[in-house]
């Protein structure tokens, strides 16, 4: 099997399984130039952003399920690497809440990575990166030390990890960035070795975790990148979360697209996916979270997000951009480049199913793609010629007690 075979193979896999991956959208870039303009516009302008001390405002992408949300934040992935980016893809689920920033942020680390490289973003720069004579370098730690606000600890870390410290505790200065904090008595034993005394540090401030991607999206900067695009999939999830999370979430939703006055991180791109009735499911309808979060907000500790969490359901109201269904020629020429691409894959002639499913504006793609493979893999395996069923499923926005456990910002100390 010669290499573009494989590479064929490994695209129709992704495809079946309806996870795309770098080769489907090498083959099948999506359609819709509206969408592919705008993100260009959000890579240029968030480089802009360094100098103008702001953020890009980001983009929140609508689309039902099978309508090809997840492709395109593949094929963002791929252009924000061509960029010179560091990238992210985070899904929101169980273990990465959107109301948790703490669980959060150690996920966008955890997943970020940079062209070329197949390891840890962070890791891989970390362990690469050169601090002698280096002006980004030096701009970095000029903000550290004139920012207002900051927390002690990235200056202290950052000059711990410019004397070439042991690879020991390298390890630990990777896992502090990273989001898992050192002891105290760590970091200052690590400090006074160093003849770093002019740092006092404590234990990390609860709930300055923007704080921590301003840091390192300005890391990532000095050590050469364009800056940091983050991609969330599957923001729907807020809806099953408790009340109070729910505003929590809106609020962190406003603050990572640059919405929120004061919260601008400068150089950092944010993508979140969501469905397209959320708004009339959750924002109106039973819900109503128009009107119960602020409410609900009231009088608790997390009353100075209000503002933020209103900002953050009028983005899901009104900002988003909707995937539109592939016209009936998109259908056709897509059609072609599967059959094409399955072709390669196993030297087979695919015989014509176009047939197996009419052409109607509410089908997704993802739906059409399948039930063409299913079709041919029948035929070329069984030589069985069989029509796909297709069952819809409503998408829940039921509240999920499995994911309302509330250990928001949880600091896990770690010992190396």
């Amino acid at each position: 099997m010669n290499r573009e075979m494989l590479e064929r193979r490994r695209a129709l896999e992704a495809l079946r399984a309806g996870v795309p991956n770098r080769d489907v959208v090498r083959l099948l870039p999506p359609e819709q130039a509206d969408l592919d303009a705008r993100f260009h516009t959000l890579l240029a302008e968030t480089e802009k952003g360094w100098e103008d001390g702001k953020q890009a405002p980001g983009l929140l992408l609508e689309g039902d399920f099978g309508t090809g949300k997840s492709h395109w934040l593949e094929y963002f992935r791929h252009l924000a690497f061509e960029s010179h980016f560091v990238v992210s893809t985070v899904v929101l689920n169980k273990e990465t809440p959107l109301h948790d920033l703490a669980k959060l942020f150690r996920a966008c680390v955890e997943s970020a990575a940079i062209p070329g490289k197949v390891g840890p973003a962070l890791e891989e720069i970390a362990h690469a990166y050169e601090v002698d004579g280096h002006a980004r370098f030096a701009e970095l730690i000029e903000w550290l030390h004139a920012t207002p606000g900051l927390d002690p600890r990235y200056a202290a870390t950052l000059c711990l990890f410019a004397r070439n410290p042991s690879e020991y505790l390298r390890e630990k200065i990777i896992a502090e960035w990273t989001g898992y904090p050192m002891r105290v008595s760590d970091l200052r034993a690590a400090l006074r070795e160093m003849e770093l005394t002019r740092y006092q540090v404590a234990a990390p401030e609860r709930g300055a975790i923007l704080q921590r991607f301003a840091f390192l999206n300005r890391f990532f900067q000095a050590a050469g990148y364009t800056g940091w695009a983050i991609l969330f999939d599957e923001t729907e999830m807020i809806s099953k979360y408790s009340v109070r999370q729910r505003g929590k979430a809106y609020a962190h939703l406003a603050q990572l697209l640059g919405l929120v006055k004061g919260t601008a991180t400068p150089g950092l791109a944010t993508v979140f996916t969501i469905t397209k009735d959320y708004t009339g499911q959750v924002l109106y309808g039973r819900k109503n979270d128009l009107e119960m979060i602020p409410a609900r907000l009231q009088n608790t500790r997390d009353e100075g997000l209000t503002a933020a969490a209103e900002t953050g359901m009028r983005a899901i109201k009104s900002k988003g951009v909707e995937l539109r269904p592939p016209t009936r020629a998109q259908v056709q020429g897509i059609y072609h480049k599967v059959a094409d691409l399955y072709a390669g894959a196993y030297a087979w002639q695919t015989p014509d199913v176009a047939e197996v499913r009419e052409y109607a504006a509410s089908t997704g793609m993802r739906q059409y793609v399948r039930s063409w493979i299913n079709a041919w893999d029948l035929r070329r395996l069984y030589d069985v010629q069989a029509e796909t069923v297709v069952e819809t499923v409503a998408t829940s926005y039921e509240e999920d007690a499995d994911l309302q456990h509330d250990a928001s910002d949880d600091e896990p100390q770690i010992t190396l």
